[in-house]
């Protein structure tokens, strides 16, 4: 007798929401830099960009990538441990933003804070988080795997 088993059937569509959430992390690393470019200038030095937006940006990015790598390799690696933890870290990056956010959306319509600059950098922290916490406690079942 042979322990061999066929491979898995092919999930072309497994991963697309991790992907979305992945696409949702680089894009939140774009406000400060689009912003000064289209005149929403909020008076942030620096740094504190790099670690609101690009930092946080990037482990989102990167760990959606791998929970969706995951899911294209089967449901049971889908609903593993690994890729459980995944999105909760992209939670956390989402929480982040969020949390770092707080105080300038505060401080929005006033003159070094105006809400359209406002909207455009505090808007994906809670957008992530939220999506990031429903894939994390989704339930399994048929709908999930072509998710």
């Amino acid at each position: 007798m042979s322990s061999w088993s066929p491979a898995p059937p092919p999930r072309p569509h497994a991963g697309r929401t991790q992907l979305v959430l992945a696409l949702l992390g680089a894009l939140s690393i774009v406000p400060p830099y689009l912003g000064s470019a289209i005149g929403l200038v909020l008076d942030v030095p620096a740094n504190v960009e790099v670690v609101d937006h690009v930092v946080p940006g990037v482990a989102i990015a990167l760990a959606a990538a791998a929970a969706a790598l995951l899911a294209r390799r089967g449901v049971e690696e889908e609903r593993s441990l690994m890729s459980q933890a995944l999105t909760g870290w992209c939670f956390l990056g989402g929480l982040w933003q969020a949390a770092t956010h707080f105080p300038l959306v505060l401080e929005g319509g006033q003159a070094q804070a105006p809400w359209a600059a406002v909207a455009l950098h505090s808007t994906a922290g809670p957008l992530i988080a939220a999506f990031a916490l429903w894939l994390t406690f989704r339930p399994a079942g048929r709908a999930a795997d072509y998710a």
